[in-house]
């Protein structure tokens, strides 16, 4: 199963090498952010695997790495000029699973990134639902099912403010761009979802509805 990769490093000759190195071990895609608020846009896409640099021009690898942890339990490598054990510990404090520092070899640094991805898709990927925005895709128990229009607004609306309580009124402002609501036509959409979402949609674990309210989906629910 193919694997994909965000690496967070201001320096590009690094990351380029890096990015080379991982996809000839068979990461894909491997996506790169060069500071810390172009990484913070590329959150919107699910990853495999994160591989953060602590010192970015804009914020920290630390405070990228309690971000992912809010929404996911994929793996955390920091690369870091940091060699401290301070530096260490509060890299494993936030979050991560494995601290390398630089200078480091290439071959070393790909076995590791390889060995917390497989652990990460054996434990979790299979067992978990991930929406990629970038390709419209819901990857629930290793099955891949593509939305497009309104399910696709509205599964991207939902993920964006996952953990949330969404009342009906912002959901069909949001996703059908009208402030009269139609109850109907919310419903409509959101059985739709839950019948790929879960497992048994007449009793959700993950798209669930507040009484007299709204929606919340919720995320990093284990099994």
């Amino acid at each position: 199963m193919m694997t994909s990769v965000l690496i967070v490093e201001d320096e590009i000759e690094i990351a380029e090498m890096i990015r080379f190195i991982l996809l000839k071990e068979g990461f894909s895609p491997v996506n790169i952010a060069t500071c810390y608020s172009d990484a913070e846009s590329q959150l919107r896409i699910h990853h495999d695997t994160y591989i953060l640099d602590i010192n970015l021009p804009d914020g920290s690898g630390y405070m990228l790495a309690e971000k992912i942890r809010t929404f996911s339990k994929a793996p955390i490598l920091y690369v870091s000029a940091n060699v401290t054990d301070e530096d260490k510990l509060k890299g494993f404090a936030t979050g991560a699973d494995d601290y390398i520092t630089k200078p480091f070899n290439p071959l070393i640094l790909a076995a590791r990134v390889k060995a917390n991805a497989e652990r990460y898709v054996r434990d979790y990927r299979n067992v978990a639902f991930f929406f990629d925005e970038q390709k419209a895709e819901l990857i629930i128990k290793g099955e891949t099912y593509h939305l497009s229009g309104k399910q696709y607004l509205l599964m991207q609306f939902l993920y964006e403010n996952q953990n949330r309580v969404l009342t009906k009124e912002e959901i069909y402002e949001a996703v059908w761009e009208n402030r009269f609501i139609d109850d109907n036509t919310v419903m409509v959409h959101i059985r739709k979802l839950r019948e790929k979402l879960e497992d048994n949609p007449s009793v959700p674990k993950r798209l669930l509805t507040v009484r007299s309210v709204g929606y919340i989906l919720k995320v990093g629910i284990e099994e």
